[in-house]
């Protein structure tokens, strides 16, 4: 079988859909009896990303403007054609394949997917147009009827998508968390040698300012800094944000070897490629704090492994960090399972739950 990786506009650079590029999950389609073919769709006239090179020599690559997709499509032959991207930019894309007349599915992720309208009236004109829909996004929910099944990181995402209207004819849906590359596995830190406060981690090298801020400004909304420490790394992030005295900032090269030294890892933001340090801290049996939205979900268990907060909101990420810190000396977390729920994000599992897909839809 022979399938097209359609990657569109920012997204083919984005670190978000990296693993979908990488070695380990090329290779394992590869062994699940899929040929990929990578395509970089530009939906702009003047291209904003960098062409990502393959890690896999040999694959077959493009990179060319939306109007060509159908022609490079007819020109490989293939059996299916998975699109990747933020949703609102796929709307053209979308429509072109359809006249490919080939099987599509697409791929939710949390990056780039459909957000609920902040709740609400609106208090004036502006109010009102920032809470409305763009011409993207409805031109993306009527292309979407294109799509005939769907796959995504979450069933947050995938839900919150259907809700408004999207992918009406699809015929089936799943699952699938981003392919994470190995881990090491350590034993659980016995109870009585844990520290008498936890320490808190924050581990990633592409964290903006925003992101960072949220999570300072829900560590001064616990007003308890003295139950817990917090560490960020890489030492990069320091130049990011103003960082309040406590906060203690860690040359760390991995998220490995960052864990070693930190108790508790915190996810501020629901975005997919966190969960490959959410998967590192689990296989070396930390908690961890993590969105109600997005991949890490889908193996976090709370009050097992970790917490859950309504993503975006530092107040309930606060009360999050306490519920932690005060039960850090009295409870601790379990780990039950947590092999299995690692050993679904290996890139052989997520390449065979794509290969699955795309065979039931006769690709």
């Amino acid at each position: 079988m022979k399938a097209a990786l359609v990657f569109v506009g920012r997204a083919a650079a984005a670190s978000v859909y990296l693993p979908y590029r990488s070695r380990g999950f090329i290779c394992a389609l590869a062994e699940a009896g899929v040929e990929p073919v990578v395509i970089d769709v530009d939906i702009d006239p003047e291209p904003s990303s960098a062409t990502v090179p393959s890690e896999v020599p040999g694959i077959v690559g493009y990179r060319n403007q939306v109007d060509r997709l159908p022609l490079i499509v007819a020109q490989e032959r293939v059996g299916v054609v998975q699109t990747f991207g933020a949703t609102e930019d796929l709307g053209s894309v979308w429509g072109h394949v359809a006249r490919a007349a080939k099987p599509l599915a697409h791929f939710v992720s949390s990056d780039g997917a459909v957000a609920d309208l902040p709740a609400g009236r609106p208090r004036s004109l502006a109010d009102l147009v920032r809470r409305g829909r763009s011409l993207a996004h409805w031109q993306a929910r009527h292309a979407s009827r294109h799509v005939t099944a769907v796959l995504g990181s979450n069933r947050a995402d995938l839900g919150r998508h259907f809700r408004h209207g999207f992918f009406p004819r699809a015929r089936f849906s799943a699952v699938a968390p981003p392919p994470s590359p190995p881990t090491r596995t350590f034993g659980v830190i016995p109870l009585g040698q844990r520290r008498q406060g936890p320490v808190l981690g924050f581990w990633d090298p592409d964290a903006d300012a925003e992101v960072l801020e949220l999570l300072l400004r829900a560590v001064a909304l616990t007003g308890q800094t003295d139950l817990f420490t917090l560490k960020i790394a890489p030492a990069s992030l320091a130049g990011r944000a103003v960082l309040p005295p406590g906060v203690t900032v860690a040359d760390a090269a991995s998220a490995d070897a960052f864990l070693r030294d930190v108790d508790v890892l915190v996810v501020p933001r629901a975005e997919d490629r966190a969960l490959c340090a959410v998967v590192a801290a689990l296989a070396a049996r930390k908690s961890v704090i993590v969105p109600d939205t997005g991949a890490a979900i889908e193996i976090v268990d709370y009050g097992r492994r970790g917490l859950l907060y309504a993503a975006g909101s530092a107040y309930h990420l606060a009360m999050a960090i306490n519920v932690m810190a005060q039960s850090w000396t009295n409870r601790p977390f379990s780990f039950d399972g947590v092999e299995e729920s690692i050993a679904r994000t290996a890139p052989d599992a997520v390449a065979r739950m794509f290969a699955s897909a795309w065979r039931r839809l006769g690709g």
